[in-house]
């Protein structure tokens, strides 16, 4: 269960960005379509900056010390 969290998690991110690549697109045609792609872009962007800090998190404390 939890694994296909984390996966549902990963294409949701990719998902948002993908959608402000596309409306950022669109911006070509209408500076205001620019403006609210470049946000979804920033939103996406924060979002993927969650999950690498989650999976850094995980990394160092499953890690054992040296001994």
């Amino acid at each position: 269960m939890h694994r296909a969290y984390e996966q549902q998690k990963h294409r949701s991110g990719c998902l948002v960005i993908a959608l402000g690549l596309f409306v950022g697109t669109l911006g070509l045609v209408a500076a205001d379509l620019y403006a609210v792609g470049v946000l979804i872009l920033f939103l996406g962007g924060v979002g993927v900056a969650v999950l690498a800090g989650e999976y850094l998190i995980h990394y160092v404390s499953s890690r054992r010390p040296p001994t």
